[in-house]
C-alpha cells in the first residue's frame, strides 16, 4: 500500500509551524531543543533525527510500543533494522527492513511531514484560510519480502508486494507522534480506492460531501472483491446507476482528527447530515463490459468476473 500526493501548504510553514505545534497550557511542554530549533527555523537536521527530536532509539520505542516489532516478529521478521533519513524537513522518512537495509527487503517505509495545511475553500466551521497543523502521509508502504500474492493475497492497484496487515499498527504510531507535538490531525490524500476503504477504519474525509460519496461507493461496490472493485475505479468503470453518466474518483483529504476542533466537527450531527445527505443522492455500479476491455487490453484477461 503506497500514497504521494501533492497538498495545500502556507509558504511560511516553516515560520508558522513551530511556536503553534509548541502550543499548549503553560508549563505544559518543555523548551524545543536546539535540535528542534534549527530543524524548524533554519531547516537544518545535523543529527538525522526524526522532527529535529526523535533519536533511533526513541522511534524504536514507538514503534514497540505500537505492536509493530510484535507484529512483525509474528510472521517471522524478528529485530528489523530502523533506518531514519530525516535531514530533509520536507519528508522525514522511517523505514524497516528484515535483515538489510535494501528495497527487496523492505518492510515498512513511512514518509511524513509536519505542515501547516489551509482547507482551500469552506468548510464547516473552517473557512478556506483555517491553519490546521496537520502530520502529513506523504508515503507509506507496508510489504511482506518473501510471501508471494495468492488467491487469499491478490495484487492490489499499485501494489509491489503483498501487505503485512499492520495498517492499524502504523497508524497507531503516526497518532501517538502527533499528540506529542500536539497535532490537530493525521492527514492523507488517498489515490486509490481500497486505500481509502483501510483508512476509513481511523480517518474521515474532511469535506462530508466527500466522505458521503466515498461511503456511497463503498456500499455499492459491496460484495465485490476488492482487488477488482478498486480496479475498476481506477480504470474508470463506475457510472452512475441512475443516469449512465461515469464517476471518477477524486481524490481528497482524509484526515484522523487529534483534537478539537477538528475532533468535534467530525463527529458533529451537522457533518453527518452533509454526508449522509450526499451518500442518498448517489449510486453506483460497475461497468463490467468496460472493465473487461480495459483489463483485456493489458493483457489480463481471465482476471475479471
Amino acid at each position: 500500500m503506497s500514497r504521494k500526493r501533492s497538498i495545500r501548504f502556507s509558504p511560511l510553514r516553516r515560520l508558522l509551524s513551530f511556536p503553534l505545534l509548541r502550543a499548549g497550557e503553560p508549563g505544559e511542554r518543555s523548551p524545543p531543543s536546539e535540535g528542534e530549533l534549527l530543524f524548524e527555523l533554519a531547516g537544518l537536521n545535523p543529527e538525522n533525527l526524526l522532527f529535529g527530536r526523535f533519536t533511533p532509539d526513541d522511534v524504536r520505542k514507538r514503534i514497540r510500543k505500537a505492536g509493530i516489532l510484535k507484529e512483525l516478529a509474528a510472521r517471522g521478521y524478528k529485530d528489523p533494522v530502523l533506518a531514519l533519513e530525516c535531514r530533509n524537513p520536507e519528508e522525514q522518512r522511517v523505514s524497516l527492513y528484515a535483515g538489510r537495509t535494501s528495497r527487496d527487503r523492505l518492510l515498512m517505509e513511512v514518509r511524513v511531514r509536519i505542515c501547516a495545511f489551509r482547507p482551500g475553500k469552506p468548510i464547516g466551521p473552517f473557512s478556506e484560510e483555517t491553519l490546521l497543523r496537520m502530520l502529513l502521509i506523504q508515503w507509506l508502504v507496508l510489504s511482506d519480502p518473501d510471501r508471494p500474492f495468492s488467491i487469499d493475497r491478490p495484487r492490489l492497484p499499485g501494489q509491489v508486494r503483498p501487505g503485512l496487515g499492520l495498517l492499524s499498527e502504523c497508524l497507531s504510531l503516526l497518532r501517538e507522534i502527533g499528540r506529542e507535538f500536539p497535532l490537530d490531525g493525521v492527514l492523507d490524500v488517498p489515490d486509490h480506492f481500497h486505500t481509502a476503504v483501510f483508512y476509513s477504519r481511523a480517518f474521515r474525509f474532511l469535506d462530508p460531501h466527500a466522505e458521503g460519496r466515498f461511503q456511497a461507493i463503498a456500499r455499492d461496490l459491496q460484495g465485490i472483491p476488492l482487488a477488482i472493485a478498486s480496479e475498476a475505479v481506477r480504470e474508470g468503470c463506475l457510472t452512475d446507476a441512475d443516469g449512465g453518466q461515469p464517476v471518477p474518483w477524486d481524490p481528497a483529504e482524509q484526515v484522523m482528527p487529534l483534537r478539537d476542533p477538528l475532533l468535534r466537527y467530525l463527529r458533529s450531527p451537522e457533518y453527518r447530515r452533509v454526508r449522509d445527505e450526499a451518500a442518498a443522492r448517489l449510486h453506483v455500479a460497475v461497468d463490467w463490459d468496460r472493465y473487461r476491455a480495459k483489463i483485456a487490453g493489458k493483457g489480463e484477461s481471465g482476471k475479471y468476473p
